[in-house]
């Protein structure tokens, strides 16, 4: 059997150790789905709180969750030698999205570590880039439905 280029390039983070090969269960996905959804709205609820930091990290959870559904239609998932940081580099062979939304998407990861594990001091965030981690998510969500019902 002929493999795409993406395909191919899958395996070669399969290979790699920084993907490992999972099979598509709709149960989960439907699962994880909902799982989204909540910490879509827990991030509006936050940002309605005032609590900018602590929604800055679950529209973050948001989005990488939604971004990780979108692997696991490809029946791939990260390992812990893959990280975040793998998530990126499959999105960019994604052809059904925009190449800003990848390169935002990894802006926002090195974000998060930035204020997930400060060095000296905490990274601000702002109400945009919680937005932009929604929007993203929002996406990246809609691109794994898409992909599953066709």
């Amino acid at each position: 059997m002929v493999q795409s280029k993406q395909q191919q390039k899958l395996q070669a983070l399969v290979n790699a150790g920084r993907l490992e090969s999972i099979p598509f269960d709709a149960g989960i996905f439907t699962e994880q789905t909902n799982s989204c959804s909540l910490f879509r709205s827990d991030a509006i609820f936050l940002i309605e709180k005032d609590s900018v930091q602590g929604a800055f990290s679950v529209a973050y959870t948001y989005m990488r969750k939604s971004a990780t559904l979108l692997l696991a239609v490809r029946q791939v998932r990260p390992t812990a030698r893959g990280g975040h940081r793998v998530i990126s580099d499959v999105l960019a062979f994604e052809p059904q999205l925009p190449k800003q939304l990848v390169i935002d998407y990894e802006k926002l990861r090195e974000k998060r570590n930035k204020v997930e594990y400060p060095s000296a001091f905490v990274e601000d965030v702002d109400i945009a880039l919680i937005n932009r981690c929604i929007a993203i998510g929002d996406l990246l969500l809609a691109a794994a439905q898409r992909t599953v019902s066709s």
